[in-house]
């Protein structure tokens, strides 16, 4: 069963780094052709140059996926030189680790933009490119933390819990032109965002070892975990998958703690 994704456009927004990354190559390594858009030029172009290497077509748009001109653009971008789009990943989010209390207006706000807001304006400007589609299906990473959460990530976790009710609802609104929608929840993988975590913390080695006992594989996952399940969940051996909140979390969420 080779899943195969040749022919195929797939558009990664935060593909910079850690999981858009992952998802990117092994997208690629499917046969898809990749975009990239993020604010992080040197390391968005750097990814788009690996999937040139995999022999795809590549291309690395800059883009603040909460602003509608950017998205704007950048769909235009994907329009004029790939000429379609059959894969949407929206990846992109940020997190701040406060309390509700720490947390600013500014810092809820821009949360809120960038990991709801722009998974809005990034579905909405793309239609138009998915609806010609044979294959089309947005992909909405979401968390763990839109099931079972830790302190001091509220802003984040409500956002992502917002991605999984906006997923439900995008595969009555898509399904009207023949595009899936589907939602993945990651729990810890190996990428910035939880090493910015870890440090955040008094004792950021003993958090990791405590965090891979948590786990009953005895890690925690990487970025090509995530991209695995996306391929297969966009590719036609996984055409039968709609609206589902996929977790992938190596069976954290299935231990108690006492």
């Amino acid at each position: 069963m080779n899943i195969s994704l040749t022919n195929r456009v797939a558009l990664i927004s935060g593909g910079a780094q850690g999981i858009g990354k992952g998802i990117a190559l092994v997208l690629a390594r499917c046969g898809s052709d990749v975009v990239i858009c993020d604010i992080n030029e040197e390391g968005g172009q750097a990814t788009a140059d690996a999937v040139a290497k995999l022999g795809r077509r590549s291309l690395f748009v800059r883009a603040d996926i909460s602003r509608p001109d950017d998205v704007r653009g950048l769909m235009d971008r994907v329009h004029a030189e790939l000429g379609c789009m059959d894969i949407l990943v929206n990846n992109a989010a940020i997190g701040f680790f406060r309390s509700i209390e720490e947390t600013t207006i500014e810092e809820w706000d821009r949360t809120q933009a960038v990991d709801l807001k722009g998974l809005f304006l990034m579905t909405k400007f793309a239609m138009p490119l998915l609806r010609r589609s044979r294959h089309g299906i947005v992909v909405n990473i979401s968390s763990i933390h839109s099931l079972v959460t830790i302190p001091d990530l509220g802003a984040y976790a409500a956002a992502k819990g917002g991605i999984v009710a906006m997923t439900r609802s995008l595969a009555q609104d898509l399904g009207r032109d023949g595009v899936r929608a589907v939602c993945i929840s990651p729990g810890f993988i190996d990428s910035p965002m939880t090493q910015e975590w870890a440090e955040s913390t008094p004792d950021p080695a003993e958090t990791m070892k405590q965090v891979v006992a948590n786990h009953p594989v005895s890690r925690v996952g990487t970025p090509e975990d995530i991209g695995n399940l996306v391929a297969f969940v966009a590719s036609d051996l996984g055409s039968y998958i709609n609206g589902e909140n996929i977790l992938i979390d190596g069976g954290l969420a299935t231990k108690l703690h006492h």
